[in-house]
């Protein structure tokens, strides 16, 4: 059919009449044909000419019976699929022990189903002796209890031509492939007589096992998946967000930019929308769509997008599908496709950068100047530092006077004042730090008088008194005293004067500790720009080039104020300071310490500071720009396309970081001066800063706009929109009855290798009918005048949308949202097995298998008894859609229509909040 009309040829006209006579030939000549073909097959299946007439009546009824078994499935599955029982009564007896399982309630059925039929077919051919061969009857009992038969399934999985990108068929419970056949078992018991005898040879059970020759599992499986695809958070919601995410960027970004269309999400084009998603997903699962469908779907698209009918014979199918085109289809509900599709384009290729980041750290009009001018004039004091000191290293030699014979120390006088001082060397400037600026070597003597005296013992006579033990006058014990003469001594000494002498040899120095000490936190890298003592010849001025040639005075001036203030004044005292061995007067000078600390620092640093960063915001400027595939087309979550600029924009600026930061025009080992290292500072801490900035800002607005999101969507919602760009970005198709192919799996799902004895393929294709053939929101249905499609849209965030300021400046985004509820079922929903038409039909020959989803009171035909409902497929899900668009205009948004309410702008087809 490709290239031609669809549904229209009128070429070959042939009268009712002869068509009638037609039929009737055929059926008398297809009847005659089937039932040759069973007496054949029976014969076919006996096992060979060498067996006896006895066995040969028994395989012959064995083979009969396996065929019966078979048809009797086939009509059991046919029923089935004309009448399924999707919510089963459970008063009926193919309730128990299936907990209201519609599949196990289903599989009860079919069995008792085709016992009964079984049970006529042997009550007419297996009783009496009325199935013979050669003198041989075979008589069957009746199977008794459906119970007893059992189903097993055969699985196979799918190979189709139409893959989608994202969330194909074939996946969760049917990722070990569908039931595409059963396999029956009905247990029997035979009786083999001798017809002359009347005796009976045989009396064996016997399990008649064949394979079901239809593939209702199969419809059955692909519809129960489908409408598990059509609800919730499935397929069909991800397929109708592509299609409204393709609606919303057509007429946001056209809005944005010429103020129009006033509306971006509508319900006439959410039905469109719908109608397309649901026969897409027909197309993924069964590879085929509803023809009839199809073509309302083309016709609704040009009536709805150009108010111009569409003629059925305008509808043309290429290779069996209709291609379709959601975007452009989009750029044409707009009422202006060209300038769309440009506004789109532009969109897409918006280049994202960090200008507004640079804009930021650099705005002037903040409180206490810029970001960049607070942390020059943070860094210009670190640099311009220094700790100085007087450093005083002492070697003392010190003459006691001659004392010899007088060893004991009595005494010495102060040393007092120096009896010479004189300096007698000089100490040169050290080139590193810490270490000395300038320095004296002196030499100091002190001379005191000092007292020695020698000890001596001299030995003379002494009367003493000593006791002894006596007794008194009447002779009791006492103590008595005598004298006596003894040997006495006493020390005496000699003493002497002498003078001490002690030479001091001071090194006086004007050291410094250390300078330039820096401590500049990187917020990106989470780490320190750490550094001191690192400047060459920090203490003298330096003649510097950058934008201009310059005198940088270095540390000068602290030296200087140190040396007259403390080192000079302040020499003599600690040169004479006979306990100082160490550094004193220890003094910081910094540019912001207080006067007379103060380093006075010339404007001109700051200057050349603020010139190399706006070096490198040009340079950046220039050199970064967002990649054309991040655009919001591949990220069509707000927050996912601001996390992916962001980390595109950094991976762009650490390419280039080493030549913006050009520490080798400022440092080779040390830096040239101090206004080189605030420079060098400067730029390192700049191009950190700017990349810390665009993760802050982009992280806290992708967490802004997550947050809005998660306020009113489900996390499978957001996925969607991940998942309806991929979507967009393959070309769409409806196709109509294109084959598939059937490949037999093991119990894992495992396709059975070629060589393999359970190896089988077959071709499968499929027909749909859906009744109604397009979904109206605006139709109603059936005596009960419902409506069968409902939509409500609803604008989240205000008719300008919500700028996205993730600390009020600066502004990177303004993004709006529409949330999409659905809710819809199909009158009937039908699936035939068309290149599988196993059911004879006596005027047709053969009929398809259908498989069929409608509102039905079911009743048993085996016995007239009410067993349950067959019902539609309905469905109902949220979504939602997002649009980002620059900042620096007004946003966009719904702006008539639709009613103002709580939950936002709101548009309600006819039948929402109605039956």
């Amino acid at each position: 059919m490709s290239g031609k009309a669809f549904l229209k040829n009128d070429t070959a006209r042939v009268p009712f009449a002869v068509i009638g006579v037609f039929l009737i030939i055929v059926s008398l000549i297809v009847s005659m044909n089937l039932t040759r073909l069973d007496i054949k097959m029976a014969k076919t299946m006996s096992t060979g000419i060498e067996v006896t007439a006895p066995d040969t009546a028994l395989q012959y009824a064995k083979a009969d019976l396996a065929r019966a078994v078979n048809y009797a499935g086939m009509d059991a599955l046919k029923t089935l699929g004309e009448t399924p029982v999707i919510k089963p009564d459970n008063t009926s007896e193919y309730y128990r022990g299936t907990y209201g399982d519609p599949y196990l309630f289903s599989l009860n059925r079919a069995k008792a189903m085709t016992n009964n039929t079984l049970n006529y077919y042997i009550q007419s051919n297996y009783e009496y002796d009325t199935f013979t061969y050669r003198g041989f009857s075979v008589n069957a009992d009746p199977p008794g209890s459906w119970e007893k038969i059992t189903i097993r399934p055969v699985k196979m999985k799918l190979n189709r031509t139409i893959t989608p990108p994202v969330l194909a068929p074939g996946g969760g419970r049917f990722e070990k492939g569908y039931q595409t056949y059963w396999v029956i078992s009905a247990p029997l018991n035979l009786h083999l007589k001798d017809l002359e005898t009347g005796s009976e040879l045989v009396n064996e059970t016997i399990t008649v096992e064949t394979v079901i020759t239809t593939r209702y599992p199969l419809l059955k499986d692909l519809t129960d998946e489908y409408g598990e695809r059509v609800n919730g958070t499935n397929a069909v919601m991800t397929e109708t967000t592509a299609f409204a995410t393709a609606y919303t960027w057509a007429g946001g970004y056209l809005q944005y930019s010429k103020g129009t269309p006033k509306n971006i999400v509508n319900n006439s084009h959410l039905a469109l929308i719908l109608n397309g998603a649901l026969l897409l997903d027909q197309g993924f699962v069964f590879n085929s769509a509803d023809p009839a469908s199809i073509v309302e779907y083309a016709r609704e698209t040009a009536y709805t997008l150009t108010n111009k009918k569409r003629k059925y014979e305008e509808v043309a199918l290429d290779n069996g599908s209709l291609k379709i085109d959601p975007q452009k289809d989009a750029f044409n509900s707009t009422g202006n496709s060209s300038e769309a599709e440009e506004t789109f384009n532009r969109a897409k290729s918006h280049d994202y950068n960090a200008t507004p980041i640079t804009d930021y750290l650099n705005n002037e009009s903040r409180p206490g100047g810029s970001i960049v001018y607070q942390e020059i004039m943070n860094i210009i004091p670190q640099v311009y530092s220094t700790r100085l000191a007087t450093g005083v290293a002492r070697q003392i030699t010190e003459t006691p006077g001659e004392h010899e014979g007088y060893e004991s120390d009595a005494g010495a006088e102060d040393w007092g004042e120096p009896d010479t001082m004189r300096p007698i060397g000089t100490i040169p400037r050290d080139t590193y730090v810490p270490g000395n600026l300038e320095g004296e070597i002196w030499e100091v003597t002190w001379t005191r008088q000092h007292l020695w005296r020698h000890y001596y013992i001299v030995y003379y006579s002494c009367e003493k008194t000593r006791s002894y033990d006596c007794t008194d006058s009447e002779g009791n014990p006492s103590t008595c005293t005598e004298t006596y003469i003894d040997t006495c001594s006493r020390t005496e000494f000699n003493e002497m004067a002498t003078t001490d002498k002690r030479v001091d040899i001071v090194s006086i120095t004007l050291k410094a500790l250390e300078n330039s000490k820096v401590e500049i936190p990187l917020e990106f890298k989470k780490s320190y720009l750490s550094s001191k003592n690192d400047i060459e010849k920090p203490y003298g001025p330096a003649e510097v080039t950058y934008f201009s040639s310059r005198t940088d005075p270095n540390l000068e001036e602290a030296f200087l104020k140190y040396r007259d203030g403390f080192y000079v004044p302040n020499k003599n005292a600690n040169i004479k300071n006979m306990g100082l061995n160490g550094d004193t007067d220890i003094q910081y000078y910094s540019g912001n310490a207080p006067v007379p600390f103060m380093v006075e620092v010339p404007d001109w640093v700051y200057l050349e500071s603020r010139l190399a960063v706006n070096n490198i915001t040009n340079s950046i400027s220039r050199d970064v720009h967002l990649d054309p595939e991040i655009n919001y087309t591949r990220y069509p979550v707000p927050s996912d396309f601001l996390n992916a600029t962001r980390d595109n924009l950094i991976m762009k600026i650490e390419r280039n970081e080493t030549g913006y930061i050009n520490k080798p025009e400022y440092f080779y080992g040390k830096y040239k001066s101090a206004s080189a290292k605030v420079i060098s500072a400067t730029r390192e801490w700049y191009v950190d800063e700017v990349k810390h900035q665009i993760w802050d800002k982009f992280s806290n607005g992708s967490g802004l706009i997550n947050e809005k999101i998660r306020g009113n969507f489900s996390v499978e919602v957001t996925d969607a929109n991940r998942n309806a760009s991929k979507l967009l970005s393959e070309g769409m198709v409806l196709p109509f009855g294109v084959p598939m192919r059937a490949f037999h799996v093991d119990e894992n799902g495992k396709v059975y290798a070629p060589e393999e004895l359970e190896a089988w393929n077959e071709s499968v294709t499929l027909a749909i009918n859906q009744e109604p053939d397009y979904l109206d929101p605006n139709v109603q249905y059936g005596d009960e005048k419902l409506y069968i499609l409902k939509l409500r849209n609803t604008n989240l965030m205000t008719e300008f949308g919500l700028p996205i300021l993730p600390t009020f400046d600066p502004w990177i985004m303004t993004v709006n949202a529409w949330e999409i509820n659905v809710e819809g079922e199909f009158v009937k929903f039908e699936v035939q097995d068309v290149d599988n038409e196993v059911h004879p039909n006596p005027i047709f020959g053969h009929d398809a298998q259908v498989y069929v989803r409608k509102f039905e009171i079911i009743k048993d035909p085996v016995s007239e008894s009410y067993i349950g409902n067959n019902l539609p497929i309905n469905f109902n899900f949220t979504t939602g859609t997002f649009i980002a668009v620059p900042p620096g205009k007004t946003g966009v948004g719904d702006r008539e229509g639709g009613i103002l309410t709580t939950l936002g702008y709101v548009e309600k087809s006819k039948g929402w909040n109605k039956g």
